[in-house]
């Protein structure tokens, strides 16, 4: 399997019949991964994504203190 570069430029989510399925394009090339459901799908294409481009969910409820 070939990995990943930093130029991550578009991934999209797609239902199937009864799949989802991840396409990646990087560098001009289109990966094309088959998951089980939608959660496991986007799960994957976070852990793709590079390190600069992921965030943190931030919390609007105030803390307890």
């Amino acid at each position: 399997m070939e990995q990943l570069s930093d130029n991550l430029e578009l991934a999209t989510v797609t239902r199937d019949e009864d799949m989802w399925i991840l396409r990646v394009e990087a560098n001009g090339k289109v990966q094309e991964y088959r998951c089980n459901s939608e959660v496991q799908a986007r799960a994957l294409a976070i852990l793709l994504l590079p390190s600069s481009e992921q965030q943190l969910p931030t919390d609007p409820s105030p803390a307890l203190s």
